[in-house]
């Protein structure tokens, strides 16, 4: 879904009570709505835009708000077209209470042309005149308390336009977080307590709200699996996907009916992420396995982390959101310092077919990590596509939520690692100043991983929840 934006383009009154719109000014006028219609074009390449044209009252920003909130924007973006009073953003305050609080809010500094005519005349001057009005807007903004983004430059520069865009879909993502509900199966890892969460906290802070489900339930979903449909997608899986010799016909089948069981877990309660603990006891004593086989209507909904891990999945969602693509949990197996390359994967259920440049490098084979114990098992090994990353880490600290974020080079190349899903990794920055900073800011082991660059976007999300930020300078 495109993200939906509410688009105020402020000018001023006080320029049609001295005559500014007449004589030697009639232009301007009509530049300013030719101004404005060729900011909504270049906009509405990645945004759908709500613009109800150039304001210059507080009628007219009354009635826009009202717009905005019939319409459902995501997010708002104030621009000063050209200098403008006081009372137009405050009116826009005074009618959306949310906004610059729930409602995110980005104030953009703008200029029509990257260059000033030479000579200027007055009305040049006039309709170059925004960034007084960005400035002067900062103030009552500040005073009021209301969290704001930022962006600066021209309609016509194609930064400015990818950073709104990238504004968009991080208010977009903001509202998925909001109405989020994450499964957890069945509690947390006793194992690993920096991937514990507190619910109030995630609920106020990023919205996602926890459902724990017990394994008795998941094996009763997973008991009642029709055998056609386990024995439909078993054949499935072996027409499109390398099957190892040493997966036994049982093993393929369990592995199979606890994959759909946990796609019809995430079905029936509309899951938008599940955490599923899958190194403690009790799971497997109730249905004799993890889950880890990639079924495609699980993910068509939902994305999946492991270890009970619901901040990372709150990282998988947003990765999800903000990319549009498949993103991929993982954590840092092991480094190359000599390549300053990452070694990542992890064990568990992924989309692996959308994390591959074809199905022929994804191998069933036995879980790697309970072969021995649970022989009659099956997992998905692969090694996910070269292309640009970004790596995302939440966490909780003392205080609040925080996104470590880091970006690099997912390399090609033949299975770096046998018996496991994974992922090689180039950095862009030096391995020891990377560790050296994640440590120091504090994470769990777990990274999402998604091939695309949404720093952009994450610098937004961050700034409009009020969580903590570390990415490369």
């Amino acid at each position: 879904m495109r993200p939906k934006i509410g688009l105020l383009l402020f000018t001023a009154q006080w320029f049609a009570d001295i005559g500014a719109t007449g004589g030697s000014f009639a232009t301007l006028p009509r530049l300013l709505d030719e101004d404005a219609a060729a900011i909504v074009t270049a906009l509405s390449e990645s945004l759908d835009v709500v613009c109800p044209g150039v304001l210059a009252t507080r009628v007219q920003v009354a009635e826009a708000m009202a717009t905005f909130e019939r319409e459902g924007v995501d997010g708002v973006v104030v621009c000063q077209i050209t200098w403008g009073e006081d009372w137009l953003v405050l009116e826009a305050l005074d009618r959306a209470p949310e906004l610059g609080r729930s409602m995110p809010l980005l104030v953009w500094a703008y200029f029509p042309e990257r260059r000033l005519p030479e000579p200027m005349s007055m009305v040049d001057l006039l309709r170059h005149s925004g960034p007084v009005g960005t400035l002067q807007a900062s103030g009552p903004l500040k005073r009021s308390g209301r969290t704001f983004c930022f962006a600066f430059g021209s309609h016509r520069s194609a930064a400015t336009v990818r950073q709104l865009a990238a504004f968009g879909r991080a208010a977009h993502t903001a509202r998925v977080l909001r109405r989020a509900v994450i499964g957890v199966l069945p509690y947390r890892c006793d194992q690993m307590s920096g991937t514990w969460v507190d619910e109030a906290r995630l609920r106020t802070g990023l919205g996602p709200r926890l459902r724990h489900f017990g394994v008795d339930e998941y094996r009763a979903i997973c008991d009642a699996v029709a055998t056609e449909e386990v024995e439909a997608f078993v054949r499935e899986l072996r027409a499109q996907y390398r099957v190892a010799p040493n997966v036994t016909a049982a093993g393929l089948r369990a592995a199979a009916r606890v994959s759909l069981g946990l796609a019809e877990l995430v079905a029936r309660y509309e899951l938008d992420a599940v955490a599923v603990e899958d190194v403690g006891p009790a799971l497997h004593r109730a249905v004799g396995l993890r889950p880890c086989l990639a079924v495609p209507a699980l993910f068509e909904r939902a994305v999946v982390s492991m270890e009970a891990d619901a901040g990372a999945s709150v990282g998988l969602l947003i990765l999800k959101e903000l990319s549009g693509g498949t993103p991929m949990y993982t954590e840092i197996f092991a480094v190359d310092e000599a390549e300053n390359t990452l070694l990542l994967g992890h064990a568990g259920m992924h989309d692996a077919p959308h994390l591959v440049a074809s199905p022929d490098e994804i191998l069933i084979e036995p879980d790697g990590e309970y072969v021995e114990s649970e022989p009659d098992s099956a997992w998905m090994r692969f090694r996910a596509r070269g292309g640009r990353v970004t790596l995302l880490n939440v966490f909780s600290d003392a205080d609040r939520f925080r996104f470590t974020v880091a970006t690099g080079l997912a390399l090609d190349g033949p299975v770096r690692l046998l018996g496991s899903p994974h992922a090689v990794v180039r950095l862009d920055e030096a391995l020891p100043p990377f560790f050296e900073r994640a440590m120091r800011s504090g994470v769990t082991q777990h990274w999402a991983l998604v091939h695309a660059d949404v720093v952009d976007a994450l610098g937004y999300l961050a700034e409009m929840l009020g969580l903590g930020w570390g990415a490369p300078e």
